[in-house]
């Protein structure tokens, strides 16, 4: 299959234009269940788990949508079938190539956001033509869906080139301590690590979100004031460090800190510094490793120089 060969032109807006709610609906049925299928493929035949996790993932999403369209057809049309439509972005397109290097899974994500981004403007124009409002509401929400996927390629895809230079970093890491521009980066990068070490990851979002994304393979700490089980407080993380440190000197341990913007607000940059090199110090020692990730805009050009001298920024 050629790659190149996925991306349709505008006679699909041409199509959707001319026909029919109930056929327009009917071809959202079934594009979201060649899009599950597709990403479905793609994910088996990956061999990096980040790129892996993340089509599987659309490959969920895209059924469980394709369930949502087929119950309001069957809502607005009680005992009518789908029509198979005449097109689809993944009409008669099936994976079979395995991907194995940096370089070819570069080259899907590349194909995919292309495929997405063309399935997001198509809903957005389409959306804007139509009479239908049912429909004008559907297609809204289908272009914002393909977005988000939009998105998250490309925050892969920008991850991956960072790395394509030294693949090395992909399986094993010179201990130390590593900075992210996003959580999305890190947790994407880590899953091709968290089958070979600890991970702790301490984060301001809903531990079993991150513990599912990871299935279950890492300790998660809710950084919250929230006196909790599994919790540490934004005011007096420098007071934790001792839990930091006893897990890093485990050895081949990732210590992962998310939202460090936030915990600059809360601490101030010298106290957090301070505590960030304290602990980058130990994780070199026991070889283990400091994997920070927040927005770096939150910090100004000293700090974001200070931090980068002794965190090595990926991506």
């Amino acid at each position: 299959m050629e790659w190149e060969d996925i991306i349709q032109d505008d006679q699909i807006i041409r199509y959707l234009r001319e026909k029919p709610p109930k056929e327009v609906l009917s071809f959202l049925i079934f594009n979201k269940e060649h899009e599950a299928k597709f990403y479905k493929e793609l994910s088996e035949n990956c061999s990096l788990e980040s790129v892996k996790t993340l089509f599987s993932s659309f490959s969920e999403e895209s059924l469980k949508e394709k369930n949502e369209l087929y119950e309001k057809f069957q809502l607005l049309y009680p005992g009518e079938k789908p029509k198979f439509p005449e097109l689809s972005f993944f009409q008669n397109k099936r994976v079979t190539k395995a991907l194995k290097t940096i370089r070819e899974h570069l080259k899907i994500l590349r194909t995919c956001m292309d495929l997405e981004l063309s399935m997001k403007e198509t809903y957005e124009i389409v959306s804007k033509v139509i009479k239908d409002d049912n429909l004008k509401s559907t297609l809204s929400k289908l272009s914002h869906i393909e977005g988000e996927h939009y998105d998250k390629l490309r925050e892969l895809y920008e991850l991956l080139l960072a790395l394509s230079e030294d693949e090395v970093k992909l399986k094993e890491l010179a201990p130390g301590g590593y900075l992210f521009s996003t959580k999305f980066k890190a947790r994407y990068f880590l899953l091709n690590l968290a089958d070979k070490h600890k991970v702790a990851i301490i984060t301001r979002d809903s531990p079993d979100e991150v513990k599912k994304l990871f299935k279950d393979n890492v300790e998660v700490y809710w950084l919250t004031n929230i006196p909790t089980v599994g919790s540490i407080s934004p005011d007096r993380f420098d007071e934790a460090r001792k839990f930091m440190i006893d897990f890093l000197k485990q050895g081949h341990s990732i210590l992962v800190i998310e939202g460090i913007e936030h915990l600059n607000a809360k601490l101030g940059f010298k106290k957090f510094f301070e505590v960030l090199t304290y602990l980058k110090d130990y994780a070199i020692i026991n070889q283990s490793y400091i994997i920070l990730s927040g927005d770096l805009k939150a910090f100004n050009e000293s700090e974001k120089g200070v931090l980068s001298s002794e965190f090595h920024l990926i991506s």
